[in-house]
């Protein structure tokens, strides 16, 4: 038996789900909820850090129950909250890959630069 409730969305998503029933992936709206819902569920999720980026931006972060004991640990070695430790870790590995990227860009042109030199040579 399913329960039956109202909900409210923002306009946006709403025009966006009525789009995903228009193109049949969705028999209506309530399936598409429900499909939504019931991936999230899947997930085992233990905990949702909401990440408050700028005024108007927050985005949840799902954690399993193995991510969630982690970042407890790492929140109170650093005496912090989940939310500002998921920020500095996450923002730490940004950091890390544009670095990384930023260096694999550069010996992509030095592989390059070094290719021309024999060639012409």
């Amino acid at each position: 038996m399913k329960e039956r409730f109202t909900i409210s969305m923002d306009n946006d998503l709403a025009r966006w789900l009525d789009q995903l029933c228009d193109e049949k992936i969705f028999s209506s709206r309530s399936h598409g909820i429900e499909f939504c819902v019931k991936q999230i569920k899947k997930m085992n999720i233990e905990k949702v850090v909401l990440l408050h980026w700028g005024k108007k931006e927050v985005e949840p972060v799902f954690l399993s129950k193995k991510n969630a004991q982690i970042l407890t640990k790492i929140s109170e070695e650093l005496n912090l909250s989940p939310e500002d430790t998921l920020g500095i870790l996450l923002y730490k590995e940004l950091e890390n890959i544009s670095k990384n990227t930023k260096e694999s860009e550069k010996e992509d042109l030095n592989e390059k630069e070094i290719s021309r030199k024999i060639f012409f040579e």
